[in-house]
């Protein structure tokens, strides 16, 4: 988890994005954040409720039209597949303007 926030913070557009953390996940959303109800993208870590398999990392987009994704992943491509997660469901590709 730690990687992917570095990775937003490098990115191209780190105030495109908003985030916080529950007891244990990273819920991201873009910005400006928009009036709930509002799709979140959470990086879920161990301990979490809905953890991954050990040495995976599960990335899910929350939508409420419950038209939910969800991967898992190794975790050496967490940062691959949270960007992919960004620039499909939100539009915020870590490079391009």
């Amino acid at each position: 988890m730690p990687a992917v926030v570095k990775s937003i913070l490098a990115s191209a557009h780190p105030h495109a994005l908003a985030g916080c953390t529950s007891m244990h996940d990273l819920i991201v959303v873009p910005t400006p954040i928009p009036q709930p109800p509002y799709d979140v993208v959470a990086v879920r870590a161990p301990g979490s409720i809905h953890q991954p398999p050990k040495g995976l990392v599960r990335i899910e987009h929350l939508s409420t039209t419950g038209h939910n994704d969800t991967i898992d992943k190794p975790t050496t491509d967490a940062i691959p597949l949270f960007w992919r997660f960004m620039t499909e469901k939100f539009g915020v590709h870590p490079t391009r303007s």
